[in-house]
């Protein structure tokens, strides 16, 4: 069982190609927040496969299935997806931590962090975001960022 999460639109046969050759059955696609930076191969890749998208509840996106928050826990076979609210690249902001690592989207960048000036950004919340989840994690914990 496997999800993708925030598909590239240039990368769907890849992603495709790569759970074919693990013989892995994609059940969920998500993406961390609603992408203005580049298009995002979500709607496309889930309507491929048949499976739900999965947003933040306050994601304004039209297509989402599955709508989540905070805290929720997603099951995928043995493993779960926890869903860490973290505003302030955009209001929709999620990560998702899986184990010992977390996606982070923009939240959380090489170097930096998202941008806080775009539609729905908030730098107070991004802060937040940081400094009261994702730093409070294992120091051990993977991170695995976008844009990388």
């Amino acid at each position: 069982m496997a999800a993708i999460i925030d598909p590239e639109e240039t990368l769907i046969d890849r992603y495709l190609g790569l759970a074919a050759q693990e013989g892995v059955r994609i059940h969920y696609v998500l993406d961390t927040h609603t992408h203005a930076d580049h298009f995002s191969g979500t709607i496309e890749l889930a309507r491929e496969l048949g499976v739900p998208v999965i947003m933040h509840r306050d994601s304004p996106a039209p297509f989402v299935d599955m709508r989540v928050d905070d805290g929720e826990k997603i099951n995928l076979g043995k493993l779960s997806l926890n869903i860490m609210h973290t505003p302030g690249h955009t209001a929709d902001s999620i990560c998702v931590h899986v184990e010992d690592r977390v996606f982070t989207g923009d939240t959380l960048l090489i170097g930096g962090c998202g941008r806080s000036d775009l539609p729905t950004g908030d730098p107070n919340q991004l802060y937040d975001s940081l400094f009261n989840k994702l730093l409070l994690l294992d120091p051990a914990t993977r991170v695995y960022p976008a844009h990388i």
